[in-house]
């Protein structure tokens, strides 16, 4: 299987890249995987985080050169991007545990998450420039966003390889740590999400969503965004989960949040 889902804990589902024979490079089959995976996880209703992590020396090498340079070079791009974006619109919060390399296609991957923890051995980049690819236009933007215009440039125009240490300052990755803290660390921020109201959580997720889909298109700007973004925040506030959270504050104690 070039995909393995599992779930950790009840409240935490984990995506294994597995072909570690191949430095989990990305396939047509596995962005399919990863889709299907995604798919599946949405229904489960105890899962409120998703870790993404690879089997093996490395999180992901990117694409897999045969895919990209072969005949099914299209197809290979329209279901990478199929990928991705189940990744930036799934409605749970998502991690990317990065050990090894986050390369190319890797790296991308890694940004459509919505955190990304990483070794301080790791190396991150998109040698795109070394190889004779260009980065499609909405992972440019993403990385944009993500990074600012300065760092970007730099990341796409120079390929450099950055150290997972390095990529803090960057913005690339949220935290780096020592490799032999990595799985720990990354499952630690998994448990504190997914001890946090869901509501607002995955609300918070769709908002950022809809808020970059208005920067990419700012002249195609309908009234649906703002009024689902209305009915969301109304679900917030009439929920029992924030009269347990307003509970919990009071009585000092964690809270037991149910997403309802």
């Amino acid at each position: 299987m070039a995909l393995v889902v599992k779930a950790l804990e009840g409240a935490i589902a984990s995506l294994v890249l597995n072909r570690p024979e191949a430095r989990n490079a990305l396939s047509i089959e596995m962005c399919d995987a990863i889709v299907d995976a995604l798919g599946e996880i949405d229904v489960m209703d105890a899962v409120r985080v998703v870790l993404v992590r690879g089997e093996g020396s490395v999180f992901c090498s990117g694409a897999d050169f045969a895919a990209v340079s072969g005949p099914s070079g299209i197809e290979f791009v329209a279901a990478f991007e199929r990928m991705l974006d189940a990744i930036a619109r799934h409605r749970l919060p998502i991690i990317a545990s990065i050990h090894g390399a986050a390369l190319g296609g890797g790296l991308q991957l890694a940004t459509a998450c919505d955190f990304r923890i990483t070794a301080g051995d790791a190396r991150l980049g998109i040698p795109s420039a070394r190889l004779g690819i260009l980065v499609n236009f909405e992972n440019v933007r993403r990385l944009t966003l993500l990074v600012g215009l300065a760092r970007a440039k730099e990341i796409l125009m120079t390929a450099r390889v950055y150290s997972g240490a390095e990529a803090v300052a960057t913005g690339l990755v949220n935290r780096s740590v020592p490799a032999r803290d990595l799985a720990a660390e990354t499952e630690s921020w998994a448990r504190e999400i997914a001890a946090l109201s869901p509501l607002s959580v995955q609300g918070s997720k769709r908002a950022l969503q809809v808020l970059f889909d208005d920067m990419s298109n700012p002249r195609n700007r309908a009234p649906g965004p703002s009024s689902e973004m209305d009915e969301l925040v109304a679900q917030a506030y009439a929920s029992d989960d924030l009269q347990e959270g307003v509970r919990a504050m009071q009585e000092r104690r964690p809270p037991d949040f149910t997403g309802r």
